[in-house]
C-alpha cells in the first residue's frame, strides 16, 4: 500500500500542496478573523458576516478538492492486482505512452507502463501487476517467469 500511495504522491504533489497551502492560508485567516472579532466587536452582525465569510471559503476549498478528486480519483481506490501472460507491447505516439497488453485466461487487458519496463518485458513473460484502478496505470510489475 506504501508503494501505490507513494506513486500517487509523486504524480499529484503540486496539486496535493497547493490545495494544502490554501487550505491552510485560509483557515488561519479565519482564525485570526474570529479572534479579532470575538476581541473588538461582540455584535451579531460582525459574526453572522463571518459566519458567511466562511461558508464561501468551505464551498470554495470543497470545489478545490472535488477537481482534484476529479481529475485523481485514483485517491480514493485500493489498488488492483492482476497476473498473467504478457500479449503485446505498443508504444502510443498519441499519448506518448507506453502500453502493456496482459492475457490473463481468455481476458486481454490494456496498462500503461513505463519506458524501463517496457524495454524488459518480452512477449509470453509472466507477469504480476499492481495497478491504478481508473487510470490503469501500473505501480508495480513483478516477472513470475520468462520463457528464457
Amino acid at each position: 500500500m506504501l508503494e501505490y500511495y507513494g506513486y500517487l504522491w509523486s504524480t499529484t504533489w503540486p496539486n496535493l500542496i497547493g490545495l494544502i497551502l490554501i487550505g491552510a492560508l485560509v483557515l488561519s485567516r479565519l482564525v485570526w478573523k474570529y479572534v479579532s472579532t470575538w476581541r473588538h466587536a461582540h455584535d451579531a452582525w460582525g459574526f453572522l458576516l463571518l459566519a458567511g465569510k466562511t461558508f464561501i471559503w468551505i464551498v470554495v476549498l470543497g470545489i478545490y478538492t472535488k477537481l482534484l478528486l476529479f481529475s485523481q480519483p485514483d485517491w480514493l481506490s485500493q489498488p488492483c492486482y492482476t497476473q498473467g501472460a504478457v500479449a503485446g507491447k505498443t508504444y502510443d505516439s498519441a499519448s506518448k505512452s507506453y502500453v502493456l497488453e496482459v492475457r490473463s485466461g481468455s481476458v486481454q487487458n490494456h496498462y500503461y507502463i513505463d519506458q524501463n519496463v517496457y524495454e524488459q518485458l518480452k512477449i509470453e513473460d509472466q507477469v504480476k501487476l499492481m495497478y491504478l484502478p481508473l487510470r490503469r496505470e501500473v505501480v508495480r510489475c513483478e516477472l513470475v517467469g520468462s520463457l528464457l
